[in-house]
């Protein structure tokens, strides 16, 4: 049975709106930030406007991110940025547990992203079902995908669905006030700095 949801819906009403969200399971909330790069020390309180007034305009100047937690997963969101999708990134973000990424495209070119323990197994566009990046890896399971696109049709498009289908890999209800309320906010290194450098390298 296919799952007819429209919790985001709202997304696509976001005019500009292309989040990179990564749910960490493992890790505190300071560590994930550290992680990213910034420093748990000089967080503070922004809403998702705030961030993105903040953002950086050109390369060299410092990107955020913005935490909060929900059961045993941390949720980290970059309103503008994509340090979270830098496979080097995943990687450290997953050590001693997972984690699993969206970034969502301002022409519809999404991006979804799963690691473990330290191990990239999802780096990819997806259209169709998602697959990891060695065949048959059983730490992705293809049953979390049914039910939420064709799975037989290679050209189906995610979209906000990949929210569907991260709830499902993470266990957690993502909520739209995740958006909107102030989270726990940090400077981290622009993204544009990873560009050509060994943190970008995919197995």
């Amino acid at each position: 049975m296919d799952i007819q949801d429209d919790r985001f819906d709202w997304i696509d009403e976001e005019e500009g709106f292309y989040p990179v969200l990564t749910l960490v399971e493992g890790t505190a909330e300071d560590e994930v930030i550290r992680r990213f790069g910034g420093d748990p020390g000089t967080a503070r309180l922004l809403v998702a406007d705030e961030i993105y007034d903040l953002q950086p305009s050109r390369p060299g100047h410092r990107g955020h991110v913005g935490v909060g937690t929900v059961g045993r997963v941390v949720f980290a969101l970059e309103v503008v940025g994509s340090t979270g999708a830098v496979p080097g990134v995943l990687r450290d973000l997953s050590r001693g547990g997972r984690c699993f990424g969206i970034l969502l495209g301002i022409n519809g070119d999404d991006r979804v992203h799963y690691a473990v323990d330290g191990d990239l197994v999802v780096h990819e566009e997806p259209h169709g079902p998602v697959t990891p990046l060695r065949e048959g890896d059983a730490r992705w399971n293809p049953a979390w995908c049914t039910g939420l696109i064709d799975v037989e049709d290679p050209t189906e498009f995610w979209g906000p669905k990949l929210f569907l289908l991260a709830e499902r890999v993470m266990g957690v209800t993502i909520e739209r006030s995740w958006f909107s309320q102030p989270l726990r906010t940090a400077e981290i290194p622009y993204s544009a700095i990873f560009m050509n450098t060994p943190a970008w390298d995919i197995p």
